[in-house]
This record gives structure tokens, sequence and C-alpha cells, in this order.
């Protein structure tokens, strides 16, 4: 393998996230199609029309999140709806940067690619924690409310960016060589 075609793995895998969520960018709660489509792979299942979450029954589970917060606390509970929306939605933005800037770094000839590759390892390097950290790996910040999906997610993606995290360590050392 030529240390042109380590390169452009490692740049491609890092479309893969703006396939899946770039779509938020627009509807942040079209997050529910990853619950639906693409989560039930994970448990493993198929994917079901009967247990997809529709975007009503979304928004009756955000409302039920706003009536649950304390009387004096309602406007911050708003902000906090707002906000995981909002993060939502930027998630999506970056992911849909990363693919602009990984097209673009397609084009460009192997020394000409280094800045892609240090900021591609880093996104893996950090992905690659975050994922491991939800399957179980401590040390890594706590999410309190990972699913049973979601650990099996972490067990899949880690692997992914750690092979991603390889691939743009060694295509940032080609590309500075």
């Amino acid at each position: 393998m030529t240390e042109l075609t380590i390169s452009t793995m490692a740049i491609v895998l890092l479309i893969v996230p703006f396939l899946v969520h770039g779509i938020e960018v627009l509807w942040p709660m079209q997050s529910r199609w990853v619950v639906n489509w693409v989560l039930p792979f994970f448990a493993p299942m198929l994917p079901s029309r009967g247990r997809a979450i529709l975007r009503a029954e979304q928004i009756v589970m955000l409302d039920a999140a706003l009536d649950a917060a304390p009387a004096d606390k309602k406007r911050a509970a708003q902000d906090y709806v707002f906000l995981l929306l909002f993060e939502q939605r930027q998630g999506a933005i970056c992911f849909t940067a990363v693919a602009g800037g990984a097209l673009y770094g397609l084009t460009l000839g192997l020394p000409d690619r280094d800045a892609l590759h240090f900021v591609f390892g880093s996104i893996a390097v950090l992905m690659m924690l975050a994922n491991a950290n939800q399957a179980g790996m401590p040390g890594f910040g706590n999410h309190p409310k990972v699913s049973r999906n979601g650990k099996h997610v972490g067990f899949v993606f880690t692997p992914f960016w750690v092979i991603a995290t390889a691939l743009n360590v060694l295509g940032f050392s080609y590309a500075v060589a």
C-alpha cells in the first residue's frame, strides 16, 4: 500500500460521520433517523416502523422534559432543550465541514495534506476515546445516559476510530516527511 493510498483512506474515513449526521445541519430533530434506522442494527435487530419514534412523539418527549422542570427554572429548562438541539446541529455542521475538507484534501498532493491529517487525527483520537468511554472504558468523562445500543455503538466504533487515528498519524508523518 502506498503512502498516498494510506493518506487517502485516512481522509475518506472522516466523511463517514457526515453521511450519518449531515441532515441534522438543517433539521436537528432528524437525529431520530439515527435512532430509528441505524441504532437498531447495534441491538442487534432490524429497524422497524412500529418501533420508530415519530416527530410528534419526539416533540412530546421534549415537552415532557420541559414540564418536569421546577416552575422557577422553566426558562433554564427551555434553554437546556434548545441547547441539546443546537449542539446536535453544531455537531452536524462540524461533520459537514470535515467532509468538505476531506473532499478538498483528496485533490491535494501528499505534502499538502499535513494540516488535514493533524486535524482529522485529533478528531479520530477524541472520537475513539468518547466511543471507548461509552463502551465502558473509564477515564474520559461520564455520559450518564448511555443506552444499551449506545454501548454497542461504542464497541463497534472504537475500532473504527482506532483505524482512523492510525491512518491519520501515518498520513501526517508521510505528509511532513
